[in-house]
């Protein structure tokens, strides 16, 4: 039996590439049939391009040349981070001024040197605001910062030899109101001249030989007369001596009991006593605010 030539006979007939078509159909190139169009789109597959060359790998001296400059440039990223903090640490240093402290009384305004509230609940407590101190309220302030005028007794003639440069005073009356204070700060110009100060004043608590002069402050009997306990304190290392005379404020007399209970010397001593603590305490107290102002800029 013959058959007819592939492509002459009934059935499909896969379509051949037109005349002139250099290639025959490859397999997977043949082209769609487009019902619509009734007749088959020639939809050939274009080749590919080669592809490229390949990225030569990176030789090694190239990596170590990236890690080095990525180890300069973390270097140089800590090192500026260093010198920022240590830009932060300097802006909250201070640096102490000692001739701050030679002039403390004239560098700090009165109302730190004498706050309208003085002493402390607690002796632990610290001077961080003057609102939280109590217990002694300032009645008067000198203008007067002769030494001359402010100090009396040895204190005044020692003061006088070792260079008195001012001497500040301020009375204070505690929230009782019994007891009277006179402080004064006597400034000098050397912190070694006050160093025996304190001692000074204890001697003359037992003569008695008062140290500070008293300042009279309205609505009360505050004088000369009433003075009966002295105390004294240093400022650190800054040359102020606080000396701080106290006495009863409505005119009454300690150290004159009469017989048989100031029959000797000792028992007036006894009843001077405790005006000599307070006198010593309230000095303490006054010092170791203004110790605390000094730091701040100065010692």
């Amino acid at each position: 039996m013959m058959h007819p030539p592939s492509g002459s006979g009934p059935g499909f007939h896969p379509p051949q590439p037109p005349s002139g078509h250099p290639h025959p159909y490859a397999p997977g190139q043949m082209p769609v049939p487009d019902p619509q169009a009734g007749f088959y789109q020639h939809q050939y597959q274009h080749a590919q391009p080669p592809a490229g060359p390949t990225r030569p790998r990176r030789s090694a001296w190239r990596v170590a040349v990236g890690l080095v400059v990525a180890g300069f440039g973390l270097l140089a990223v800590l090192g500026g981070g260093a010198l920022i903090a240590h830009a932060h640490s300097n802006s909250q240093q201070i640096i102490h001024n000692p001739a701050y402290s030679r002039e403390l009384w004239r560098n700090v305004p009165v109302e730190k040197l004498f706050p309208p509230q003085l002493g402390r609940e607690h002796p632990d407590k610290g001077y961080s605001s003057p609102n939280d101190e109590r217990g002694w309220t300032r009645a008067a302030i000198s203008s007067d910062t002769s030494c001359r005028a402010a100090l009396s007794g040895q204190l005044a003639k020692m003061a006088a030899e070792r260079g008195c440069v001012a001497a500040m005073r301020a009375t204070y009356v505690d929230d009782t109101g019994g007891t009277a204070a006179t402080v004064a700060l006597v400034a000098f110009r050397d912190p070694k001249t006050s160093i025996d100060l304190s001692d000074i004043v204890r001697e003359a608590q037992e003569k008695p030989d008062h140290a500070v002069r008293a300042l009279a402050a309205p609505g009360i009997q505050w004088n000369d007369s009433a003075r009966t306990g002295n105390g004294g304190w240093l400022v650190g290392e800054a040359p102020i001596f606080v000396a701080v005379t106290t006495g009863p404020a409505d005119g009454r007399r300690p150290g004159r009991l009469p017989e048989p209970w100031g029959k000797r010397n000792y028992q007036q001593e006894e009843d001077r006593g405790a005006w000599a603590y307070t006198a010593r305490g309230l000095a303490e107290s006054l010092a170791t605010r203004l110790y605390a102002e000094a730091r701040k800029v100065g010692a």
